[in-house]
């Protein structure tokens, strides 16, 4: 009876856990927050509203908003709340842990629903050249969303990358269409279409199968790293997990680029760092492509953006400072120098950015203009010996408990 009663207060205490967790984190980072987003809410509506003026007439917004929504919800994960050691304590009680499996996919369909109207709010003024949000649109929309968590959840299932894929195309493609189909208040299409969707669901999930807990445990645990990841662009994170690869090429290109001597040491160890681990790389990459396309497609106004894209950039990657080992530490080299070594890499990787998008407004010559490159240029220097410098404590950071 006892162990029956853990069972149904799991869930509510691993749901408390997490929040009591996340909270120590997002009160010590919550002032920041909160200005962070109204800078970058700000800046993200006039670029938006400049977005839709580019807009060819020839694409439809309902295309748009369907492309918006697919992409979001296509992102979505599963909270399970479970652990590693889950496998070993709950396997044996598998049958009886239905309702705890029916709490977290309310809980992500509930969270789903909260996002999504959170984006709609945002993609209001798109909205309203469509459709009219009412009753019945927004059960339709409700709708997807269960639809698109019932998909997420069956992916435990799938045997191999074959089906995997298919099943991921059927998701993307059905979710699309399914939006296409309610901006555009074609109702038969839209009712048909989720109908066969839905009848679908109900065939594969009514098998009989086993809770596949590694891919609930790996669910679960990138749903962390997700938020772990953003709390650590405001705050160190103790032992996150980070992903990397190897990118010989890449490698290859900075050894050849960075002179071979003492005082370039932690230049080239911070370089290597940068390019194999994903999370910062990709970060870079992100931000570069998004800088591309607006000063392509908005270059009288892409400078500002820039300027927006090399702080965001430049404040993300100063985490890199704590990735390396004590062991390495101990090289024979002052912590001054350490310090300015992790600037003098800040610093070129923000102007190859740099650089980079002013190309794409320089494709533009009729609107480009030289002090764009002065100011920009200036920006980065100042950024980095007058921002940078005042949060780079290298080895300070990587002895700490």
């Amino acid at each position: 009876m006892g162990i029956f009663m853990d069972i149904k207060t799991l869930w509510n205490l691993r749901v408390q856990e997490f929040y009591r967790k996340m909270f120590r984190y997002y009160s010590i980072i919550g002032a920041n927050v909160v200005y962070f987003f109204l800078v970058i809410g700000s800046i993200f509506i006039y670029y938006f509203n400049l977005f839709l003026q580019w807009i060819p007439s020839q694409i439809s917004v309902e295309v748009i908003l369907s492309l918006f929504i697919t992409f979001f919800l296509t992102r979505t994960k599963v909270r399970t709340f479970v652990k590693r050691a889950d496998i070993l304590f709950l396997l044996a009680i598998e049958v009886k842990l239905k309702s705890y499996f029916i709490k977290s996919l309310v809980y992500s369909f509930v969270i789903d629903v909260i996002k999504l109207l959170s984006l709609i709010t945002v993609l209001l003024s798109l909205f309203l050249h469509t459709t009219n949000i009412n009753l019945p649109i927004f059960i339709f929309i409700v709708g997807i969303v269960f639809y698109n968590i019932l998909m997420k959840w069956t992916e435990q299932w799938l045997e191999n990358q074959v089906q995997f894929v298919l099943h991921r195309l059927n998701r993307v493609i059905s979710i699309y269409l399914m939006c296409y189909f309610l901006f555009k208040n074609d109702w038969i299409f839209e009712l048909v279409l989720m109908s066969v969707n839905f009848a679908y669901l109900i065939y594969f999930i009514g098998k009989k199968r086993n809770l596949n807990w590694e891919w609930l445990i790996g669910e679960e645990e990138s749903a962390l790293l997700r938020n772990f990841k953003f709390i650590n662009i405001f705050m160190d994170v103790p032992n996150l997990k980070r992903s990397f690869r190897n990118r010989r090429l890449l490698t290859m290109i900075v050894k050849r680029c960075i002179p071979y001597s003492q005082s370039s040491t932690f230049v080239y160890l911070y370089s290597h760092l940068f390019v194999r681990y994903n999370d910062y790389f990709y970060l870079y990459l992100r931000l570069t492509v998004i800088g591309i396309f607006v000063n392509y497609t908005l270059p009288t106004s892409g400078w500002i953006f820039t300027l927006l894209i090399l702080f965001a950039t430049g404040f993300q990657v100063i985490p890199l400072q704590h990735e390396i080992k004590e062991s390495v530490l101990l090289y024979p080299i002052s912590k001054a120098k350490m310090n300015d070594s992790f600037l003098k890499f800040v610093l070129v990787i923000l102007y190859a950015q740099f650089f980079t998008l002013y190309f794409a407004q320089l494709i533009h010559t009729s609107t480009v203009k030289i002090y764009y490159l002065v100011i920009g240029s200036l920006f980065v220097y100042l950024f980095v010996y007058f921002f940078v410098s005042k949060r780079v404590n290298v080895s300070g950071s990587a002895f700490k408990e």
